[in-house]
């Protein structure tokens, strides 16, 4: 029940602040709930064969898609507390370079892993 009475708290501060424009903050931020819904939903299997492929854990890329689909029902409710939130679950759930795991090499690169010993 307080997150609903927070965020109504939260909209009437910043339509204080902003007036008239709270509308359009509120319609766009309802626009990429909606975007970030159907592009999660779109390429959620693409993103998960290629992750895998890269050498990444299926239940990672399962986690972070959850969190941009929790980003997207964040973004659809109205106020500024949930969009604070589904912001930070998106920084969250980007997929940055780990520096501890070597990158898988591909056979793109013209490169054959393997041994060799001369024979005289």
């Amino acid at each position: 029940m307080a997150f609903p009475l927070l965020e109504l708290v939260g909209i009437y501060l910043v339509w204080q602040t902003v007036g008239a424009w709270t509308l359009a903050w509120l319609a766009g931020a309802l626009l990429a709930g909606f975007m970030l819904l159907v592009a999660e939903h779109l390429s959620f299997m693409s993103r998960l064969a290629e992750g895998m492929l890269n050498g990444r854990h299926p239940i990672e890329l399962i986690l972070a898609s959850g969190q941009r689909f929790v980003a997207a029902v964040l973004l659809i409710v109205p106020g500024p507390l949930s969009d604070v939130l589904a912001v930070g679950l998106v920084l969250r759930s980007v997929p940055w370079p780990h520096p501890s795991r070597p990158a898988r090499a591909s056979a793109a690169d013209g490169v054959i892993e393997g041994e060799f010993r001369r024979l005289d």
